[in-house]
């Protein structure tokens, strides 16, 4: 693992990548993975098999004990006399002894032990004899170890040890059998896997090379370019698929980027152009007020230039701030809130700006006490620049509509006045800087632009419609579910 230093504070930690060693690729990745578990699985299948030959031929090595002793003790009960039984019993426990490659011993009552000739030293260590030969003679046999213990009738005690060397040989061949077998089946394995998947994965190598092609390192890539689909519906075709997929939103993506680019500079230049006309009058102004000398007349006719100047420079960038807010959705401080008395107060201060006009409110009464989800500020501004465009192109004498309705579960503000606009300046009414044929001089053609972008930031949308010889133009806004 590759992680952040120790002392990055834990906010800014880098991601964690998981390392894997250099030039391992995905085939030797799955062939190491493959070869692992079949060396795992022989590993524990080999252990199992060892184990239950060696316990299955111990077993075997304790019943030829047990078959031997038993007769060997047969073969002296049919001999007269004590010291001919014993004879008889020594001779054939020593052929026993020598068959199993073991060792044995034959104990009298009195305590007297006659060992085979194969027999150690000490086969009988002090420390058992009297326990050992006890239980045997009590329950006509016994075990202590490898030690097997048959008692006669007449309590003579028959002994041999169970054989190790034939069971830690079969044991042996066993285990080294199954090495072998599993080696040289991991290996074809292996050899079988790394062709399969090299096989397998070569339509990932051919994807590989064809993405490479389409979209080069260096050099002009074609963001259009989609990686061909395989004929099976495997998971090969579903990574294309994907990819494909992936380089459509990429695409995508890319074609914002350059629209947004395009529209930034586009902005950049059309606000420049906007600014160059006030600050031209401003400095042009300045130059000939300096030679105007004392003239009250021209001076003050030039003090007015500056200062309607100055105020369409002021209100110029502070439209331009607030659609830059807005755009960013910053500054939104969305709250329930009921759009009629508000409307109610915007048209009443208009009334004052234009008496020369008359202005309505209308609604269906359930919707005078709804509410919305809007920033009040941005909202009266929205509502002031339907007003003033509206006010503005309509003559003396004619009547402004404001209009409160339902649609969906959105509420639309909308003004109503005697105008009539070209259907191809509607479809770009609400671009920055678009002013109408009919535009009156000192606007800047933003308005309709924050009226846009207000109703977007909220969720909703603006749009105008002809209705003969008026004009209609509104926004949405979400309704709030209480209301």
């Amino acid at each position: 693992m590759i992680h952040a230093d120790a002392g990055d504070p834990p906010a800014h930690r880098r991601p964690t990548v998981v390392a894997r060693p250099a030039g391992m690729t995905l085939r030797v990745r799955l062939l190491t993975l493959l070869t692992g578990v079949l060396l795992v699985a022989f590993a524990l299948a080999g252990t199992a098999v060892t184990l239950g030959v060696r316990a299955s031929a111990w077993a075997q090595a304790q019943r030829a004990v047990t078959r031997s002793l038993s007769g060997v003790s047969l073969a002296g009960s049919g001999v007269d006399g004590q010291d001919a039984r014993l004879g008889v019993w020594y001779s054939r426990l020593s052929q026993e002894a020598l068959g199993l490659r073991t060792s044995g011993a034959l104990v009298t009552p009195d305590g007297r032990a006659y060992r085979t000739d194969s027999a150690p030293t000490a086969l009988l260590p002090a420390s058992v004899n009297t326990a050992i030969l006890a239980r045997a003679r009590q329950d006509g046999q016994a075990a202590q170890g490898d030690l097997r213990l048959l008692a006669t009738p007449g309590g003579t005690v028959l002994t041999l040890n169970v054989p190790h060397d034939e069971v830690d040989a079969l044991t042996r061949r066993t285990a080294l059998l199954f090495a072998g077998v599993a080696a040289v089946t991991v290996t074809l394995a292996a050899t079988a896997a790394w062709s399969l998947l090299r096989l397998g994965l070569r339509p990932l190598g051919s994807m590989a090379r064809r993405a490479e092609e389409l979209h080069p390192a260096s050099g002009p890539a074609d963001p259009s370019a989609r990686l061909p689909l395989p004929a099976p519906p495997d998971e090969v075709r579903s990574l294309a698929e994907s990819l494909n997929r992936l380089l459509s939103r990429l695409e995508d993506t890319i074609a914002r980027l350059r629209t947004e680019e395009a529209r930034t500079r586009a902005f950049a230049a059309d606000a420049s152009h906007e600014l160059r006309t006030p600050l031209a009058a401003i400095t042009g102004s300045l130059e000939v007020l300096e030679r105007a000398g004392d003239d009250p007349a021209v001076r003050e006719r030039l003090h007015a230039t500056l200062r309607r100047e100055t105020r369409r420079a002021t209100r110029l960038v502070e439209d331009l701030l607030t659609l830059t807010r807005l755009d960013a959705g910053a500054g939104l401080r969305v709250e329930p809130l009921e759009p009629w008395p508000l409307l109610l107060e915007t048209v009443e201060a208009a009334r004052h700006l234009a008496p020369h006009l008359t202005l309505a409110v209308t609604g269906p009464s359930e919707l005078r006490r709804a509410l919305v989800n809007a920033d009040r500020t941005r909202l009266e501004g929205a509502v002031w620049n339907l007003l003033r465009n509206a006010m503005t192109a309509t003559p003396a004498g004619g009547t402004v509509d404001v209009a409160l309705e339902a649609q969906g579960d959105h509420l639309r503000i909308s003004v109503r006045n005697p105008a009539r606009l070209p259907e191809d300046f509607r479809a770009r009414m609400f671009d920055r800087f678009a002013r109408g044929p009919d535009a009156q001089p000192g606007g800047v053609g933003l308005g309709l632009a924050i009226v846009q972008a207000t109703a977007r930031a909220h969720g909703g949308d603006a749009s105008a419609a002809q209705h003969g010889d008026s004009l209609e133009v509104g926004f949405t806004l979400p309704r709030h579910p209480a209301g």
